[in-house]
């Protein structure tokens, strides 16, 4: 039986101390979820404690099919969004920090109430009056492994859900299920439109993706959510000038330098 204690210090080489790729191939298709989750959760804890970082909220990967579909993966999964990476638009990253950079377009919630497995099952509908607003967002996805694409979900998971980082636009407090169901994300790259989407392109819409992690994840008040991509999913690349607009939820953008 292979070792995650050895699985989670070889991700914390390769995120902490730039030993990249970590060589996690051994392990593909041989953690399960569970043990993915319980290595993730070793994971940030180093983080937190090395970087001074901590959970500011949680981010949900795969609540579409086209994203499941360039993973291999079947179904949703979950990581956390850290402090010392959350950026507020307008933001600049560098290339050089990351094995690779995609970004993807997502509506971000934040909690004024607590939520949580207790509570479970949540719907749509039960999750609603616990958003006090809704954020544009940019998640930014990278991977220590050596290829990202076929190592499975366990291993995707163990790695923060592939979360290396968070670019976050201006809360929109007095919002409205139509509006945010109804709202139009286009995604552009140095000025020309390159992919277009809406927020009914994650599973159940942003307060679907919300009630799944909350039947899951205790979720204190102020916790923030991102949902999932709208959009297909952009590589970028220096030089980039990424913006993504939400319609009546505002811009989002970051530059690689």
């Amino acid at each position: 039986m292979l070792n995650m204690d050895t699985l989670a210090d070889a991700i914390l080489a390769a995120r902490l101390d730039e030993k990249m790729p970590a060589p996690t191939e051994q392990w593909i298709g041989s953690a399960d979820i569970e043990e993915a989750y319980s290595v993730q959760h070793a994971v940030l804890g180093e983080i937190e404690r090395r970087r001074g970082a901590r959970i500011i909220g949680r981010k949900v990967g795969c609540t579409n099919q086209s994203a499941r579909d360039l993973l291999g993966l079947d179904g949703p999964f979950h990581g956390a969004l850290l402090s010392h990476t959350a950026l507020a638009s307008p933001a600049r990253i560098a290339r050089s920090d990351y094995p690779f950079i995609v970004l993807e377009p997502e509506f971000a919630l934040r909690l004024g109430a607590p939520l949580g497995p207790a509570g479970a099952p949540h719907t749509a509908e039960s999750v609603a009056d616990a958003v006090d607003a809704v954020l544009p967002a940019l998640e930014i996805v990278s991977s220590c492994h050596a290829d990202w694409t076929r190592t499975g979900p366990a291993l995707v998971i163990a790695d923060n859900g592939s979360s290396y980082g968070w670019v976050y636009g201006e809360p929109v407090i007095n919002w409205d299920l139509e509006t945010l169901m109804n709202a139009r994300v286009t995604l552009q790259v140095n000025g020309a439109e390159v992919a277009t989407g809406h927020a009914g392109n994650v599973d159940g819409g942003p307060l679907g993706v919300l009630a799944w992690l909350a039947d899951r994840v205790p979720l204190p008040e102020g916790t923030f959510i991102s949902t999932g991509t709208t959009t297909k999913v952009h590589f970028g690349e220096q030089g980039d000038r990424v913006e993504a607009r939400f319609g009546p939820f505002g811009t989002v953008s970051v530059g690689i330098t």
